[in-house]
């Protein structure tokens, strides 16, 4: 259990086998543990890394936790390889003591370097990823056993499901039959939108058990009570002055009350009436003596006790009802939809398997055949699982096998989300063996002291008798840079910044509700950033602090954004990383309207209305100027006009092209230029990526309206795709939601609003609660008859997680935490509620009273004192501080968009990649869009084509041009039958242009569409040299779309340069790539490979436009075409790629004798005259074995 304290872990004596919980307190170094785990998986178990199951919370924590195990991996070679002399120094748990422990002798230290070399070179195939990602590779490696044998993997967004089920029953229930008037009123002023909204409290909670019927129960209960024996014998009770103590008793007037009221049907008066004086003890004292009971024990004074908690909650209970048959609705809706469309949802994926698991036909089969396949299970973030996740780990591994569980039941925040902490408190029980990790690696030796002084004076922390807080030892390694003010170390770094009871507002009387509170709490925030940031005695490691060591975190969106706005206004550089919208922002509201304009050139008011917009930026100058000289505006008008026509002709980001080209210096020089215009570009790809699903420039505006309604919601990934980007991270204050800070850290943390984090679960009125019951399985209480009782179990709920999401932000800083706390005795009665479920002013007036002072905050300072490493800030003062910056701190305006900085570890690289960044590595597939991008294809002016000595075959083509263009071919000379071409297959030629969107608005559709077809014909026909044509090749001798990937580690582009130097081919790399490492997956499309004249070649297609004469696609000129796209080096690529392909799967296979050319066609020439369009290149088998002896790591490669 985890209420006592565990024993700490030691990595290398942990058993490795049986079932182990390990709970890491924050900072406390749990990544580097499981690497170190893993690691002696590997090492003792003999495992392969496809054997050792990984899962974690995100894709993101999963792509970073396979590079943590890859540095594992990589640190633990290097030592192998080289170890040091003599015995290693440092901690007894250091990697290198273990390894010297483990590897004795030389020949351990060999085999233990092979296990993990080609553990390093395996890990891309490891299984490290969420649990999502798992289910759904069970089903796609398992179909048969999972019951996915005749379904896709493709996902569908779940919101689009939710809401073809809400409008079905919308229809069904409202539109096809009668209503209930006060069902009505209620309901349908909103719509299904409303019911949709309310809904939404029911995502990632599809487990949970719904409960309802309190409608029904009420409706009972008052029918019982409304007849007429009913109502005669309550006037009987009522009259009957010897039943009662006194006269004029409280239970004798309400009865009087209540009478008429149930005559009437007077449900409010009802409600009022039946007081706290129906509650059984104060009958019974307001009962005649000699009548003692008949009173309290009368069933209709019992009905009425019963009735009480019910009569006022109609309306809630109305809407509950709705909700419920609504949310049961979409429950068996939404599977067999899904089913019938042969696709998955995310909460599908789960359901899926453990149905198949645990369900009443579970399948011995499934968890036999995963447990082959995975022996060995680590499950990190486990706080984070539900109870269907746990328990599919729990059937594969019952009882056998190894199953590690990491997480911190303190850090349990993402119930919204799905997280289930009774999961993980009901693992913990189950496990063999539990450890802690005790050293907190993170912040400084007094911070880490002060939380535990004031976490050990709470009662657990957590309001949960299993979760409390555990103390840790600081590793003190961020004492090596210690943070000082005026030269001295500080050593109160948690700050308390109370708001004192004499805190006027404007016009002089007392803040006291919460929206006062907040807003004087933001601006509070805002001056002492500024503040500091201005005192130059202000250092972390002798460095003065700077805006990039701050951090702000808080609640919600909303806030971030207020706060933004204020340190702005104090010229505090800062960036919001809060999980928002790019719909819910100005930017998408204004290009709303923009693109409504260029729709609608013809509405002035509607042209208007875009121009006043801050990305078009008239003046009230322009406009009066237009209204005096109206021909001003008519170029205006030519504009729009013009931007239709643009989008129309190149797509939606031609516009934003545009916009950010005449715009971006007067929107950068505004005070959130760089959001405006992040959020521009974030928009231009959205709708881009939109542009082939939708029907134009009218679907994509209908499509961003519908989003800017919605707020962008969506599925996982579509909610990461329209998240607000940051627009810069250049030294600069950072404002984040605490649950987006988790796993961070950063050298100081402001939280000004953490005494509003229970906003939220104060709510006097939910119309859902989420609550567990006493067996600990999830439900939600949308209107049942114990809707009461239920709303004090959500409520305390809420409150433990609100105190788990405080413990998360207290422990995210490293050097000091400002914490601001607002007395609730300054609240006013309306807003006193809210306080019962703030989780700071608990743990305070905890620690009050443990310390046996008064609560509240004239015992603050005592407290502090007591505790020792805190303090309490100085009072608040009605400033407006700016940030005076130093000189030399400002960062320089960017002239244009930086290219992404190289990281070192990269999952994919490509050819497109490469050239397309240079020095920096990309990550994008080839295909054909990618042959007419990158560099500018040459303009050709109508008058000089015509002046020209140009071939009229190639200008027939000429209007045909760009990456869709490139597709298109590409596709229809993969799918192309054999025989004619044009007209025989012109449905292939027809349905592929449209596919890619492919339009040349100067030819007519057929005659383009001809075109077409006698150049795929011309290509097909084409002699390619030595009598080769690629009618000639059988479907045999050939592989269509040439798929690899292949690991590479460490490999400069420097190092292959020089390697191609050495081999006579010295422009094959281009020398600005020679700042990259390639490290990860090389991977690329090759489109044809062939077999040809006894050996394999290497073919693809480009349909560049290299001019309008012949002579430009031959010779000197083609291969300056080939130099400029880098296209030897794409070239080499795949010549190695196929090398290796071809070493693997031919028995004697040799370079030499079986490899051939590299063959690069350019389409548009290819026919027209003999050799025109090939470039055909024989690399030497040296070079090649060379090139591959580098990828795979070879030492010493000879240059």
């Amino acid at each position: 259990m985890t209420s006592t304290a565990l024993p700490p872990l030691d990595w290398r004596r942990m058993p490795l086998d049986g079932r182990i919980l390990i709970e890491a307190s924050a900072g406390t170094g749990k990544t580097w543990n499981i690497g170190l785990i893993y690691l002696r998986l590997l090492l003792e178990r003999a495992l392969r890394v496809e054997q050792i199951l990984v899962t974690t919370f995100t894709d993101a924590a999963a792509q970073e936790l396979r590079e943590r195990l890859r540095r594992r991996l990589i640190e633990a070679e290097r030592w192998l390889l080289a170890p040091a002399a003599g015995a290693p120094a440092g901690d007894d748990n250091s990697l290198e003591n273990y390894l010297a422990a483990l590897c004795p002798d030389a020949d351990r230290a060999r085999h233990a370097l092979r296990s993990i070399q080609l553990a390093r070179t395996d890990l891309d195939r490891a299984p490290v990823s969420t649990i999502h990602a798992l289910c759904q590779r069970i089903q796609r490696d398992y179909p048969l056993e999972s019951g996915a044998a005749f379904a896709s993997d493709k996902l569908l967004d779940e919101q689009q499901l939710q809401r073809e089920c809400v409008e079905d029953f919308w229809r069904r229930r409202y539109l096809t039959g009668s209503v209930d008037p006060r069902e009505a009123a209620l309901l349908l002023n909103d719509g299904p939108e409303g019911l949709l909204r309310d809904l939404g409290g029911l995502s990632n909670h599809s487990d949970a058990r719904i409960e309802a019927g309190g409608l029904a129960e009420l409706e009972r209960r008052i029918a019982m009570l409304r007849t007429e024996q009913s109502i005669a014998e309550l006037q009987r009770l009522a009259d009957d002055a010897s039943l009662y103590k006194r006269a004029n008793a409280a239970l004798r007037s309400r009865l009087r009350e209540i009478v008429p009221a149930l005559r009437d049907n007077d449900e409010a008066q009802l409600a009022k009436s039946l007081s706290e004086v129906f509650e059984p003890e104060k009958l019974l004292a307001q009962e005649a003596a000699d009548s003692a009971g008949t009173l309290a024990g009368h069933p209709l004074i019992l009905a009425l006790q019963a009735l009480r908690p019910l009569v006022g909650l109609r309306t809630l209970l109305t809407r509950g009802a709705v909700l419920a048959e609504a949310a049961q609705t979409c429950r068996a809706e939404m599977p067999r939809r899904a089913r019938q469309r042969r696709v998955f949802t995310y909460d599908m994926l789960i359901d899926t398997v453990h149905q198949r698991l645990c369900g009443e036909q579970g399948d011995d089969m499934l968890a036999e055949r995963l447990f082959e396949a995975f022996p060995v299970a680590l499950i990190d973030e486990f706080q984070d699982t539900d109870q269907r996740q746990f328990a599919i780990f729990d059937r594969i591994y019952r009882e056998r096998g190894t199953l590690v569980m990491i997480g911190d039941p303190k850090q349990a925040i993402y119930s919204f989300r799905g997280g289930d902490i009774a999961a993980y408190l009901r693992a913990s029980e189950q496990a063999d063996r539990r450890f802690s990790l005790g050293s907190n690696h993170r912040s400084s030796r007094a911070l880490v002291g002060a939380l535990n002084a004031w976490y050990q004076h709470t009662e657990g922390g957590f309001g949960h008798p299993q979760i409390r807080y555990q103390q840790v030892e600081p590793a003190a390694k961020a004492d090596q840079k210690p943070y000082s003010a005026d030269g001295a170390i500080v050593a109160q770094p948690l700050v308390i910044h109370p708001f004192r009871g004499d805190a006027l507002g404007k016009d002089g009387t007392p803040l006291k509700t919460l929206g006062e509170l907040e807003s004087l709490a933001l601006e509070d925030c805002a001056n002492r950033i500024a503040e500091l940031l201005d005192d130059p005695h202000q250092q972390i490691g002798g460095e003065r602090v700077t805006p990039g060591d701050i951090a702000v975190l808080l609640s919600t969106n909303r806030q971030i954004v207020a706060l933004r706005t204020r340190l702005i206004a104090r010229g505090v550089p800062c960036v919001g990383s809060g999980r928002g919208s790019v719909f819910a922002g100005a930017v998408a509201r204004e290009l709303e309207l923009i693109l409504y304009a260029v729709l609608h050139p013809d509405d002035d008011q509607a042209m208007r209305g875009a121009l006043a917009t801050r990305l078009l930026g008239a003046t009230l100058d322009q406009f009066s100027a237009w209204q005096t000289r109206p021909a001003a505006f008519e170029l205006e008008l030519e504009r729009f006009e013009a931007w239709r026509a643009l989008v129309r002709s190149r797509g939606v980001l031609a516009l934003i092209d545009d916009l950010l080209a005449t715009r971006a210096a007067a929107l950068l020089a505004l005070p959130d230029g760089e959001r405006v215009l992040t959020d521009l570009r974030h928009l231009g790809e959205l709708l881009a990526a939109q542009e082939s699903a939708r029907q134009g420039l009218d679907g994509l505006y209908a499509w961003l309206q519908q989003m800017r309604q919605e707020g962008g919601d969506g599925d996982a990934d579509a909610a990461d795709e329209r998240q607000l980007r940051i627009e810069s991270d250049a030294r600069r204050v950072q404002l984040l939601t605490i649950h987006a800070s988790k796993g961070l850290e950063f050298p100081i943390v402001f939280l000004p609003l953490v005494w509003r984090i229970g906003d939220r679960a104060g709510t006097r009125s939910p119309k859902l609660l989420r609550y567990h019951d006493d067996a600990g399985r999830r439900c939600v209480d949308l209107g049942s008859v114990d809707f009461v009782e239920h709303r004090g179990r959500h409520f305390r709920e809420e409150l433990e997680e609100r105190l788990r999401l405080l413990y998360v932000a207290l422990t995210r800083a490293v050097h000091a935490v400002h914490v601001y706390w607002v007395d609730r005795n300054l609240l006013s009665r309306d807003d006193e509620h809210a306080w019962e479920w703030a989780a700071i002013d608990q743990l305070i007036v905890q620690a009050q009273r443990k310390l046996e002072l008064a609560e509240g905050e004239a015992s603050l300072a005592a407290m502090t004192e007591t505790l020792g490493g805190m303090r309490v800030s100085a009072p608040y003062a009605d400033a407006f501080i700016r940030c005076q910056a130093p000189a030399d701190s400002a960062s320089p305006r960017a002239t244009q968009t930086p290219l992404p900085c190289l990281r070192p570890f990269q999952w994919l690289h490509s050819f497109s990649g490469l050239t397309r960044y240079a020095a920096a590595v990309a990550v994008i597939d080839d295909d054909g869009g990618t042959d007419e991008t990158g560099t500018a294809e040459p303009a050709i002016a109508a008058e000089k084509i015509e002046d020209a000595v140009e071939d009229s075959r190639l200008l027939a083509l000429y209007p045909l041009r760009g990456p869709r263009f490139g597709d298109a071919v590409h596709r229809m000379l993969e799918l192309v039958r054999p025989g004619p071409v044009w007209p025989g297959q012109r449905q292939l030629l027809q349905t592929q242009l449209a596919a890619q969107a492919v339009k040349a608005n100067s030819l007519p559709p057929g005659e383009a569409l001809e075109r077409v077809g006698r150049l795929i014909e011309r290509v097909r026909q084409a002699d390619l040299g030595d009598g080769l044509k690629l009618t000639d090749i059988p479907d045999e001798r050939r592989i269509v779309e040439f798929e690899f990937q292949f690991p590479v580690s460490q490999v400069p582009l420097a190092r292959l340069r020089a390697l191609c130097v050495a081999h006579g081919q010295a422009d094959a790399v281009p020398a600005s790539l020679d700042a990259t490492t390639l490290n990860g997956m090389l991977t690329g499309f090759a489109d044809l490979i062939l077999e040809w004249d006894g050996r394999f070649h290497v073919l693809d297609y480009k349909t560049n436009w290299l001019g309008a004469h012949l002579h430009d696609y031959r010779g000197d000129a083609l291969d300056a075409a080939m130099a400029e796209h880098h296209y030897p080096l794409q070239a080499l690529l795949y010549t190695v790629a196929l090398h290796r392909y071809l070493r693997q799967r031919l028995d004697g296979y040799t370079a030499e004798r079986q490899l051939g050319d590299s063959w690069y066609l350019f389409v548009r020439a290819l026919g027209l005259a003999p050799g025109l369009g090939v470039w055909r290149h024989r690399w030497s088998a040296a070079l090649i074995e060379a090139l591959d002896d580098a990828f795979a790591g070879a030492q010493g490669v000879a240059a």
